[in-house]
């Protein structure tokens, strides 16, 4: 009887038992192996992405409007055409902007123009307008002494003192067709803008007719007679004020500038900076100029000649030139 007892006890416990002391066993074996399984999953590497570049170009436009970075622009070689002065009224610019340059005490200001100021003055006086007419030897000596930049002695003595220089002044007079203190006036006093006419007027004539006049009654000063080469100034006077006039009223328009060379530019992007050394090193032995835009990295945004001190790693660039030919 005892023994049925105790069969039965044993029997009631024995799955209880097994719940306790197999479970864990298995779910202990479970997670090593989980851990086991994790442990052989082979770790696959990730490459940074490659360096890459572009390498692209094009013709530069001939109104040197093509820019190649913010900072560089094409700057295509023209001719800008000039005003098409004649030989006097070349001298006659030649001759003031050194001559303006002389002080003198009648002087109403110290105004130097520029030649461009003179040339823009007289821009209508074209052969046909103001043309050369022949010089006597006494007008080449004056004009050759005036125009001398190495020998200031006769701008001096015909700018700087007295205005009536003979045999100076009446050649500078009978060529130009106006006085040394008139074109004192007109293109130095008043340099600085355009005048319709000569000013400072003080008259053009011979010292012989003007001593005549005043020495002469007033009936007898109508036989006073002008000589011939002042004669002919007056008609370079009337010419030199026609051209003051036009140069205001129907100035000279100069045709489009034209290209004389053709230009081409070229461009780098990107962040293979051992490329981009590599094409710096390029342009720079063709002597071009260079600049550089950095796109990203320190500096973004800026634009400046190239340099390849400014290289960093992880910097995305852009570079650019361009060659004349």
């Amino acid at each position: 009887m005892k023994q049925k007892r105790l069969f039965k006890k044993i029997a009631t416990l024995l799955p209880v038992v097994c719940l306790y002391s197999c479970s864990p066993t298995q779910f202990s074996e479970v997670a090593q192996n989980t851990v086991s399984q994790q442990k052989d999953v082979p770790v696959i590497p990730v490459d940074p992405p490659a360096k890459s570049y572009k390498l692209t170009n094009g013709a530069c436009n001939s109104d040197s409007s093509t820019k190649v970075l913010s900072c560089l622009t094409c700057q295509v070689p023209v001719v800008v055409a000039k005003p098409q002065l004649s030989v006097k009224a070349q001298a006659l610019v030649d001759v003031m902007f050194l001559g303006c340059q002389i002080s003198n005490k009648s002087d109403l200001n110290s105004f130097h123009p520029s030649k461009e100021m003179l040339v823009n003055k007289l821009n209508r006086g074209s052969e046909t307008l103001y043309p050369e007419t022949t010089r006597t030897a006494i007008i080449d000596t004056t004009i050759q002494g005036l125009t001398n930049v190495n020998d200031s002695t006769l701008r001096q003595k015909v700018f700087g003192g007295l205005w009536y220089q003979p045999p100076y002044s009446d050649a500078f007079e009978t060529y130009f067709g106006l006085t040394v203190a008139e074109a004192k006036s007109t293109f130095c006093w008043d340099g600085d803008k355009q005048t319709y006419s000569i000013t400072g007027v003080t008259g053009l004539y011979s010292k012989q007719y003007a001593d005549c006049k005043s020495n002469s009654s007033a009936l007898d000063a109508l036989n006073c007679k002008e000589i011939p080469s002042y004669v002919a100034a007056l008609d370079y006077r009337n010419q030199l004020n026609n051209v003051l006039t036009q140069s205001i009223t129907q100035p000279f328009v100069p045709p489009a500038p034209q290209p004389t060379q053709v230009c081409h530019w070229e461009k780098f992007s990107g962040d293979d900076l051992v490329a981009a050394k590599q094409q710096l090193k390029v342009w720079k032995s063709l002597g071009r100029k260079i600049a550089l835009t950095v796109v990203k990295g320190n500096g973004a945004g800026s634009c400046s000649a190239a340099d390849e001190s400014v290289f960093q790693d992880g910097m995305t660039i852009e570079m650019g030139s361009y060659s004349c030919q």
